[in-house]
C-alpha cells in the first residue's frame, strides 16, 4: 500500500473517532436530565394487572397497566393508560385514563388526564367522564370535582358515588339530574337500590322545564 493512502487512512481513522467521541459527550450531556429521572426509579415493569380489595366490602377492584413505576422515598405506584375495574354483585365498572398513582400507604388511587367511564350499576347501564379521579378503598367512594354520568335516559353531574350495602349514593354539592323530559333539578343527592329503582328525594329545586 502506497505511504500516502495510509497516512491519509490513519487520519481518517482518528477523525471518526474523534468525531464519535464528541458526538457521545453531547449525547451524555443533553440526556442528563433522562438519566437522574431514571435513576430514581427503584423498579419498572410492562403490561401489569393488580387486584385490590375494598375495605369491609364485598367489591373489588383490577388494574390493568400498560407500564407501572415507582420512585425513590416515595410511597406511589405510577400506572400508564391503566384500565381500573371495580366489580361486585351486580356492579361493574370501568373507568379509563391517561395516567394515575396508587398510594399504597393510603388505599387511594388517583387518575388524571380524560378519564371515561361505563359500566352497570343493578341493571341501569350508564357512560359518562372527569377531568380527575380519586378511588379510596377504605371509604369505598369516587371522588371527583365533576362527574357527568348518563344513566338511561338522565344527565347527572356530581362529585362522590358512595358504595353502601345494596345501595349507591350519588352525591354533589349540589346535584343536578336532567330528564328526557326536559326537567332539570337540582339536588344534594340521589339514591340508586339494588333493585334498580332510582330514589330521589322529595325535597328538589325545580330549575326549568320544556
Amino acid at each position: 500500500m502506497p505511504k500516502s493512502i495510509l497516512v491519509y487512512l490513519i487520519a481518517l481513522f482518528f477523525l471518526i473517532g474523534s468525531m464519535l467521541f464528541l458526538s457521545s459527550f453531547f449525547l451524555n450531556t443533553s440526556s442528563e436530565e433522562i438519566e437522574r429521572q431514571n435513576s430514581e426509579i427503584i423498579f419498572e415493569a410492562k403490561n401489569i394487572s393488580l387486584t385490590l380489595n375494598f375495605r369491609e366490602s364485598n367489591l373489588s377492584l383490577k388494574i390493568d397497566s400498560s407500564m407501572i413505576n415507582s420512585l425513590k422515598d416515595e410511597k406511589n405506584l405510577y400506572v400508564f393508560n391503566p384500565v381500573v375495574s371495580i366489580f361486585g354483585k351486580d356492579i361493574s365498572i370501568n373507568l379509563i385514563s391517561n395516567r394515575g398513582k396508587i398510594s399504597y400507604d393510603k388505599n387511594i388511587i388517583e387518575l388524571s388526564n380524560n378519564i371515561s367511564i361505563e359500566g352497570n350499576l343493578y341493571q341501569n347501564i350508564f357512560q359518562g367522564d372527569a377531568e380527575s379521579l380519586q378511588v379510596d378503598l377504605n371509604d369505598k367512594n369516587l371522588k371527583s370535582e365533576k362527574i357527568m354520568l348518563f344513566l338511561d335516559d338522565k344527565e347527572i353531574s356530581f362529585n362522590e358515588i358512595n358504595f353502601r350495602d345494596k345501595e349507591v349514593f350519588f352525591k354533589g354539592e349540589p346535584l343536578y339530574l336532567k330528564t328526557s323530559d326536559g326537567l332539570q333539578t337540582e339536588t344534594s343527592f340521589i339514591r340508586l337500590k339494588s333493585s334498580g329503582e332510582l330514589i330521589i328525594p322529595k325535597k328538589i329545586e325545580v330549575k326549568s322545564l320544556k
